[in-house]
């Protein structure tokens, strides 16, 4: 029998969801951005340019998610689209000086955010915490990359 309690994978799944969805209310109400653009925003922000397929990558976002994501931003002036000139199927996102200026909006209020949800640990916690989570997405990738039919059909 498994307790849900103590299963780590449920565990880590609801606290993830839990901490998404607490820290879209930063960035959903003020700036009408969804779950997907914020994920969206970010990796532009931090990587200036990529591919749909990059973000889907990145963000282990599907790539409809994606793509609404990219409609939505480019809807609201906040994206660039440049044709890869190699491959007419694959266009490079950036963002627009609109979406820098929205990124830096919202960046320092996340930073924030984390700081004040990171406040309960002292400084070993938050190293130990960093360290775990490392050691057990290594592992996560170790095993799918050992048996991929594994990691689909236990999908939590």
């Amino acid at each position: 029998m498994i307790l849900l309690k103590l299963f780590v994978p449920y565990r880590m799944v609801n606290l993830a969801t839990r901490i998404s969805h607490a820290f879209s209310q930063t960035y959903r109400n003020q700036f009408s951005l969804a779950i997907p653009d914020w994920r969206l925003l970010a990796c532009l922000g931090e990587y200036e340019k990529l591919t749909a397929k990059d973000i889907a990558e990145l963000t282990l976002m599907d790539k409809s998610k994606v793509s609404r994501a990219v409609k939505q931003l480019a809807d609201r002036s906040l994206l660039l689209r440049e044709q890869d000139h190699n491959d007419n199927r694959a266009a490079y996102l950036s963002l627009t000086e609109q979406g820098w200026e929205l990124y830096s909006q919202i960046s320092p209020k996340a930073l924030a955010w984390e700081e004040e949800l990171l406040s309960v640990l002292d400084t070993t916690e938050y190293r130990n915490l960093m360290r775990i989570m490392e050691k057990l997405e290594n592992q996560v990738i170790k095993m799918a990359t050992h048996n991929p039919e594994k990691e689909q059909s236990n999908s939590h």
